[in-house]
């Protein structure tokens, strides 16, 4: 397991606006072809990336926005 805040890698913009997921993120956050990830916003107002797979997501119609809640999808 990762550490808390722990520095993983850094990815190149190209000049369409795209990135490859460095490997170690990859296999940190189990991505594997044609998954999709979430970006969102933090209380601190950081960038996060997340897997889709283990993610249940809520709508908070009071701020109109994607709550990412981490855990299985199912519970």
């Amino acid at each position: 397991m990762k550490k808390e805040n722990e520095f993983l890698a850094t990815a190149k913009l190209t000049s369409k606006g795209q990135i490859t997921i460095p490997k170690i993120v990859r296999e940190t956050l189990k991505l594997d072809e044609g998954d999709s990830v979430f970006f969102y916003v933090d209380k601190n107002n950081n960038i996060k990336i997340s897997n889709t797979k283990d993610c249940k997501i809520e709508t908070d119609n009071n701020k109109e926005q994607i709550v990412v809640k981490r855990g299985n999808k199912n519970e």
